[in-house]
């Protein structure tokens, strides 16, 4: 578990209430404490962060037993006596009515429980897609943080997409408006996947007789690469494994990955290119489905780990694979998200606007 970050302001936050801003995934929540107002200039700018903590998603069993322990946390370490005028949290799993049975916790999460815990109305708490702040966390991105993988010709007018494989696979749209842009939620890692070849069948074969479904999920994300481990290994005995067998299913993308960067294994690099080459290929149906001129962007916790590697894998020829629209994609830019607190301050952007009002939400119903 991460310290707490350093505190950028010591003024009671009882004259400048905090916003609470997270970001909860099937691996860890991150939590932070931000003013509740944007600075002069930019209302993208994001501002100094008061007070914020990473927790282990799985250590605890609901997001308020998360939230208390960083309330206890934030008195300790930030201030004895803050207010918060508002809260947004970009949750794995889909949101229906201001409520979330999350895809990778047996959590059940509802914004009017929040309210009680938080001591605000329902109406400054907002629960969203993960995917959703992730895509607003993209709009007040440097240059820097979103490593380009290819440089396409950008429309900044261009609807984007974001493709995020971490426990799970979040995908969502960021379409341009008058008032902004507006996010348009998905659970599209969890639409079916199919294979590029044929030589591809017998992996799909497999998918189905495991889990009845094969979703793009099953294979892009770190549950997708332990179920590639899988299929690759099958047969070999536990002395031909090249992991540890006593591994656990969430040690084991880790593991494998660690061993194809390092090139200790030629079977677990090959199995990471399969996953670039599946990444390519769902991100290329997405862009093409959205024509993602503006942008795809590729985050979640796998694409920044792997960026080199990413970048020379065959990622961008499976991403423009589709026949007579080859062109049109590779004229689309690709990048990286490569800045670990892009949903958390997505989230911040979506509390902050409806905390001060602002017309255009961001996130389309």
């Amino acid at each position: 578990m991460e310290n707490p970050s350093p505190i950028d302001s010591k003024i009671s936050t009882n004259l400048h209430p905090s916003i609470l801003a997270g970001d909860i995934g099937g691996t860890k929540t991150l939590l932070g404490l931000f003013p509740a107002a944007p600075g002069k200039g930019d209302r993208n700018q994001v501002p100094p962060t008061f007070f914020k903590k990473e927790y282990p998603s799985r250590h605890f069993d609901s997001l308020e037993k998360v939230l208390e322990s960083f309330l206890e946390d934030a008195r300790s370490g930030y201030s004895e006596s803050f207010s918060i005028a508002g809260a947004a949290f970009g949750i794995a799993g889909p949101v229906v009515k201001g409520r979330c049975q999350t895809t990778n916790l047996p959590w059940i999460v509802e914004t009017e429980t929040l309210g009680v815990l938080l001591g605000l109305s329902v109406g400054n708490v907002l629960l969203v897609n993960d995917l959703v702040a992730m895509a607003w966390g993209t709009t007040c991105l440097d240059p820097k943080e979103i490593p380009v993988i290819n440089e396409g010709h950008p429309d900044p007018l261009g609807t984007r997409i974001i493709v995020a494989p971490g426990t799970g696979l979040g995908e969502s749209v960021l379409v341009p408006g008058e008032q902004g842009p507006v996010v348009i939620p998905t659970e599209g890692g969890h639409s079916d996947w199919a294979p590029e070849s044929p030589a591809d069948i017998p992996l799909l074969t497999y998918l189905w007789s495991r889990f009845g479904h094969a979703s793009v999920e099953r294979v892009v994300s770190g549950q997708g690469l332990a179920n590639l481990y899988h299929f690759h290994t099958q047969g070999l005995s536990a002395e031909g494994l090249p992991l540890d067998p006593a591994l656990t299913e969430d040690e084991i993308p880790a593991a494998l990955t660690h061993a194809a960067l390092s090139r200790h294994d030629p079977l677990c690099t090959m199995i990471l290119e399969n996953f670039c080459r599946f990444l390519g290929q769902e991100a290329g149906n997405l862009a093409l489905k959205s024509l993602a001129t503006g942008g795809v962007y590729l985050a979640g916790g796998i694409p920044g780990k792997i960026q080199f590697y990413l970048m020379r894998s065959s990622f961008m020829d499976h991403f423009t694979n589709k026949g007579r629209y080859r062109k049109i994609l590779s004229e689309m830019p690709v990048y990286i998200v490569d800045n670990p607190e892009t949903g958390l301050r997505g989230s911040w952007q979506l509390a902050m606007r409806r905390v001060t009002g602002t017309q255009n939400q961001g996130v389309a119903r």
